[in-house]
């Protein structure tokens, strides 16, 4: 089991900049920034602060929660994408979205459909698009003529570092989004997370009926959920920490909560329900750090085994 970082560009670039730099040396697998224009919580430009982190760690992947795919111009977001690719020397994970919040988009006067099928129609032509030039650069010229997306005898440059392109990952739950999932992608970002919003005793309820399903690819897929963990000597102060933390949301998030053995217990747990990867978030580094600490351990235990 991997496991990514969400960031928090709210308490500004500094801030944002360290917990970028730890989870680099800590040995998360990734870094993610949500991808918003109109946000409490997200006012730095995601692309360009990206970026700047890409170019302040060294191994640690880059990614989004959710890259919205009307936010850019579809040939030019693989072509930044692509550059970026580059300079981080294959660190890219694209991970894209169809876009939730259509009011942001009107104050921005982004156009964006307001059916949601068919805002994922659009992504669908998008993937398609970045699959197809990342796999043939310049000289090669490349046409596409979509219902939503076209480009014509484009010679497109830079080719991505990593081969045949980064991983695609797309975040969603409708019956659209996954059926792209299944058609397109490398990765199901996986939405669940608020168990009494969705009226879901059990927040994994999801992802089983996706993985069980006869339809279900038989490539290689990786399944992200989000999650919140706290771990920490005892269970009952794990328990606390976590209260603390999330007030009376707690319990609607399917945390993992305990000790070492008992988180480890849990992330074992998804990972034979088909989870591949988890994407976290911290309100603290101290909770970062222990999390870390977490890792650490089982990458001993792998390691002796």
């Amino acid at each position: 089991m991997r496991i990514g970082l969400l960031l928090h560009p709210e308490r500004g670039v500094r801030a944002v900049y360290e917990e970028a730099s730890l989870a680099d040396d800590q040995g998360y697998d990734s870094v993610w920034l949500s991808d918003h224009v109109v946000s409490r919580n997200a006012p730095l430009d995601a692309f360009t602060l990206m970026t700047a982190i890409g170019a302040r760690t060294r191994s640690v992947r880059l990614a989004w929660s959710m890259l919205n795919v009307h936010f850019r111009y579809p040939a030019m977001l693989a072509k930044v994408l692509a550059t970026l690719d580059q300079i981080t020397e294959g660190r890219v994970i694209c991970s894209l979205g169809s876009g939730s919040n259509p009011a942001e988009h009107a104050a921005y006067n982004i156009p964006i459909p307001d059916d949601h099928d068919a805002r994922v129609a659009y992504t669908r032509e998008v993937v398609q698009l970045l699959k197809l030039l990342w796999t043939h650069p310049a000289p090669e010229l490349v046409s596409f003529d979509g219902a939503f997306v076209r480009v014509r005898d484009l010679a497109f440059s830079p080719e991505p570092f990593q081969a045949p392109h980064p991983p695609i990952w797309l975040g969603g739950e409708s019956p659209a989004t996954l059926a792209v999932v299944k058609e397109l992608a490398d990765g199901w970002v996986t939405l669940t997370r608020d168990v009494a919003h969705q009226g879901l005793e059990d927040p994994t309820r999801t992802i089983r009926t996706a993985l069980g399903a006869p339809d279900w690819p038989r490539r290689a897929m990786d399944v992200v959920l989000q999650a919140r963990i706290f771990v920490a000597r005892t269970h009952e102060a794990a328990l606390a920490e976590a209260r603390a933390t999330l007030g009376e949301a707690q319990g609607r998030f399917g945390e993992i909560v305990g000790t070492p053995d008992e988180c480890l217990e849990r992330i074992d747990e998804l990972a034979r329900l088909g989870v591949t990867y988890l994407r976290a978030t911290f309100a603290t580094l101290d909770q970062q750090a222990r999390v870390a600490e977490l890792l650490a351990r089982a990458s001993a235990v792998r390691a002796d085994a």
